[in-house]
């Protein structure tokens, strides 16, 4: 069940696209802390009430406008991982990120009068576009490395152009679990992480056993739009890795390749026939 946290401000008016520079370079340290999704929205239609509105509640002037904001976790525990490094930084300001450093990124509004609080969610609707659901999908792979998961992280970040979603080690635990349980030796190995490849997540980690890598019942599919594209994916995971067919033209798919990576993953790259773009 994913958390959510949610803020409204008032920012003036005339410093919006200061406020749009002070969003993207600040709500970037969210989303490398494990955040999944964040909005911030100008406020456009936004009436007046007579006991209380967004306006009174942050005292907003007649030169500024409402802002109403949130963000997105995958749960409550990557989200209180993320306040905990946050307030270590805001007292220890010389290990701050200085995208979060006021000196480097000032506020364009006055944070004291913001509103803000943690929210979790009771009812989900949404409604399918072009028959998929919006959400993701319900079953997504998960991988165990056994010790190289930061490895493997930094390997398809190179060779698929994958962006991390979120990673938290042993040490992170908010739980601290008792050391017959989680021995020292495993805190710096990832807990669990999430990354992004092709609009599409995978959830990986070390696990808490050690020994070779096992993939052989299982493999993971990227569909790309031209044989150029596939061609180049498919030779990246060969370098290092091992050929289970080699790419080319099949009565299936324009084009097609079964490559086992270095840890021993398997992919199948294809080019549908349905893809519009051109070779």
């Amino acid at each position: 069940m994913s958390y959510i946290d949610g803020f409204v401000i008032a920012v003036p008016t005339a410093n919006k696209q200061k406020f749009i520079d002070h969003a993207k370079l600040g709500d970037s340290v969210f989303m490398d802390l494990g955040a999944t999704r964040i909005l911030e929205c100008w406020g456009d239609d936004v009436p007046a009430g007579k006991l209380t509105d967004f306006r009174m509640a942050v005292k907003a002037k007649d030169d500024e406008t409402v802002v109403f904001s949130w963000i997105e976790w995958p749960d409550k525990a990557t989200r209180d991982v993320a306040y905990a490094k946050m307030q270590d930084w805001m007292k220890n300001p010389d290990k701050a990120d200085p995208r979060m450093n006021p000196a480097t990124n000032p506020m364009p509004f006055d944070g004291q009068r913001m509103i803000f609080g943690g929210f979790a969610p009771l009812l989900d609707l949404a409604k399918p576009i072009g028959g998929q659901p919006p959400t993701g999908p319900a079953v997504q792979p998960y991988l165990f490395f056994r010790g190289r998961c930061e490895e493997a992280i930094e390997y398809y970040k190179s060779k698929l152009g994958a962006d991390v979603v979120m990673m938290m080690r042993f040490s992170d635990n908010p739980d601290k679990p008792p050391r017959d349980k989680v021995p020292a030796e495993l805190d710096n190995r990832i807990m669990h992480a999430s990354i992004r490849i092709r609009g599409t997540e995978v959830m990986m980690s070390d696990g808490m056993m050690s020994g070779p890598l096992d993939f052989q019942c299982m493999s993971l599919s990227i569909s790309v739009p031209s044989e150029a594209e596939a061609d180049q994916l498919y030779n990246a995971l060969a370098t290092e890795g091992t050929v289970q067919m080699p790419i080319g033209p099949t009565f299936f798919a324009r084009s097609f390749g079964a490559v086992a990576d270095k840890f021993g993953v398997s992919w199948m790259i294809m080019v549908p026939h349905s893809s519009g773009a051109e070779a």
